[in-house]
């Protein structure tokens, strides 16, 4: 070997070197915090159709892993697939080792209902129901009953077409709530959302296919509205309410919520996605959902449509973190954990001997959901390999995931927390299927140095993680009268009959949410006026919550100028103290809180009324429907500073900040 050669040797080995022992700073902001997360879970078709049909005993074994939170997944959220049912005769549902052909509760257009069908599915469901802690469950439809189909098969319609009957909108509304009422009524299990969708702009759902599919390209803020009325009409609604579309795109998904009507977003708390593509699309969903005070779920993800050579457990791995990570999902859902398909399932299943193992992607989720628990806060990482979370129990989780072939040094700078504490719990993923605890990590200085070994994951557990500084967004308020140009000002004059625009910054990221005169409300950024009058003259409140759930606020002030109705000062602002017996005016709604309850009364019949809860970064705690009077237990939800708002008639009657 020359000279030359040589030196080049040495340089390329000091770079493999390098490579192999990369230290990473990752700066960790407890400061800027994301989405709540409400936790882990799988849809119950096809496997449940196999699993239970197994004896209890057996069963119970299998489910077990999946709900313990120790020693299994820790899963708590489930979908139930409310089967369409096919027409007599038919026999192509084949997929899933036959689970596909998931029975109807309504197998004629003229007969009764049929309770005693799909008796395996709700085997299962019931067994979660009774060991679960605090359950979440979705009702989700594939397809209509057959006989509401043009096609008249649940499988989808020719070439791909719509398959709902255009004049079935309401009936198959009616089904899927009479399926949901008889749930809650009869057996005790109340769905938190109905789906009416899956994957409805795919396009691949033909009619004699092998699994119930329904193509639903078009009309979807209308179904969604019928659905919403429904629930409403059987007092299931807001207890139980609409989530869309689950599209396989994550850009499809974002694009039908853009185009989504009011109407139809009033019945909707959760938007649904699927993560089999269009991850470039991850943030700008959330963004969208976040902004319409929506929540986002990742309800269905596989290998659909895998890239690269990189081995199937870490692939999925890579999707999980992102979905969490850059979608800000609040629960991750599996499609089915127990898919036939060596790729797709998590736990292998022999339904002859009723018996079951675990496959490598067991071990994978495993690392992530014994961790991350229902309650936990997402908050901010600066590496986008990484994860942090804050439990309910005040510790900070830390995933680090390495795909590549060479392992990383990562340094946590934790210096943005108050306190924190000085050991690090720690447990390793690598392949092929291995899930172990390793010794504590020191942390010193605020600092935790940890090596990922090459394709693996890393756990870590650190107790009393406090503190952080949540820093608010700057508010630029602009305004503009008619097609003027924009003002910077919070002080508007205007003519009675002129148009008004308020538009402040920031403009994207974040929501907006704005009160004022006569019971004004408005959700969104910019507020338009048109033909204003002296009845709209006063104070309008704009609160912004950035993407990191911090709050600030602006006041416009906007006067039209009527010399026969001369503007009046409002009087001063809710300083946000509680009065233990308010007065109430004429029309208006008093809360009080006493103990660990709301006292909510007024003098006037207002029934009924929305309540609803969020903390001060925006997620929902508690919606509940209430009377003109009403004592409301909080304790269990309200344990931080949380904004109560009382809707009536379409109108915010009352807004404050408890503390």
């Amino acid at each position: 070997m020359n000279v030359k050669s040589k030196l080049i040797w040495m340089i390329a080995m000091g770079m493999a070197c390098g490579a192999a022992h990369a230290q990473t700073k990752v700066v960790v902001d407890p400061g800027k915090r994301y989405q709540l997360f409400e936790g882990w879970g799988t849809s119950l078709c096809w496997w449940a159709e196999l699993v239970g049909a197994w004896n209890e005993s057996n069963y119970a074994k299998m489910l077990g892993s999946v709900v313990d939170p120790d020693t299994g997944l820790g899963y708590n959220i489930f979908r139930y697939n409310i089967g369409g049912g096919d027409q007599p005769g038919h026999k192509h549902l084949t997929k899933g080792d036959g689970g596909a052909a998931v029975p109807g509760y309504k197998p004629t257009e003229k007969g009764d209902y049929d309770w005693t069908a799909d008796p395996n599915q709700r085997n299962v469901l019931f067994w979660l129901a009774k060991k679960v802690k605090n359950p979440i469950f979705e009702a989700f439809s594939n397809s209509p009953p057959w006989w509401m189909t043009n096609s008249g098969c649940v499988s989808g319609g020719v070439n791909g077409a719509d398959n709902l009957k255009s004049d079935y909108f309401d009936d198959f509304a009616d089904y899927l709530s009479e399926v949901a009422k008889h749930f809650k009524q009869e057996w005790g299990i109340t769905f938190r959302t109905i789906e009416p969708f899956n994957e409805p702009s795919a396009g691949w759902w033909t009619a004699n296919g092998d699994q119930e599919g329904c193509g639903f390209k078009n009309k979807q803020s209308e179904m969604i509205v019928e659905l919403g009325k429904a629930l409403k009409k059987k007092g299931l609604f807001p207890e139980t309410s609409v989530s869309a579309a689950d599209e396989s795109n994550i850009g499809d998904a974002l694009n039908r919520f853009n185009s989504y009507s009011s109407e139809a977003r009033s019945y909707m708390f959760q938007v649904n996605t699927h993560s089999y593509s269009g991850y470039d699309s991850r943030g700008k969903l959330y963004n969208a959902a976040f902004a319409a005070d929506k929540r986002v779920w990742q309800s269905e993800s596989g290998p659909l449509h895998r890239s690269g050579n990189l081995d199937i457990t870490l692939w999925m791995a890579d999707v999980i973190l992102h979905d969490l990570r850059d979608m800000h999902a609040s629960a991750w859902v599996d499609w089915q954990l127990s898919d036939p398909a060596e790729n797709w399932r998590t736990i292998v299943a022999d339904h002859k001997k009723q018996t079951f193992s675990y496959a490598p992607r067991f071990y994978m989720h495993a690392a992530f959901s014994r961790a991350i628990r229902p309650g936990s806060r997402f908050i901010d990482s600066d590496n986008s390999n990484t994860l942090a979370a804050i439990r309910e129990d005040s510790s900070l989780v830390l995933v680090a995931l390495n795909t590549g072939s060479s392992d990383v040094k990562y340094t946590f700078d934790l210096s943005k927390f108050e306190s924190i504490g000085n050991k690090a719990k720690v447990h390793r993923f690598t392949l092929p299927a291995a899930l172990k605890a390793d010794s504590d990590i020191n942390v010193s200085g605020k600092t935790l140095t940890v090596t990922a070994k090459a394709q693996s994951i890393v756990t870590m557990v650190i107790e009393n993680a406090k503190g952080g500084v949540c820093e608010a967004s700057e508010i630029i308020p602009y305004v503009k009268i008619h097609n003027g140009g924009w003002n910077e000002t919070t002080d508007v004059k205007v003519n009675p009959g002129d148009s008004l625009v308020i538009g402040p910054h920031p403009w994207d990221g974040g929501r907006w949410t704005w009160k004022g005169p006569n019971d004004f409300y408005y959700l969104g950024r910019e507020v338009r006026f048109k033909n204003m009058q002296w009845q709209s003259s006063g104070v309008y409140t704009g609160t912004y919550v950035n993407p990191y759930g911090c709050e600030s606020t602006v006041d416009v002030k906007v006067i039209v100028d009527d010399p026969e109705h001369p503007y009046v000062e409002p009087e001063k602002p809710d300083t946000g103290k509680v009065a233990l017996m308010p007065r109430i005016a004429a029309g208006k709604v008093a809360v009080s809180k006493i103990g660990g309850d709301l006292l909510i009364s007024t003098n006037s019949v207002r029934a009924p009324m929305m309540l609803t809860i969020y903390d001060l970064q925006g997620e929902l705690l508690m919606r509940r429907q209430i009377d003109g009077f009403a004592i409301v237990p909080v304790a269990h939800v309200a344990q931080k500073p949380y904004v109560v708002k009382i809707n009536s008639a379409g109108k915010n009657v009352y807004q404050k900040i408890f503390r």
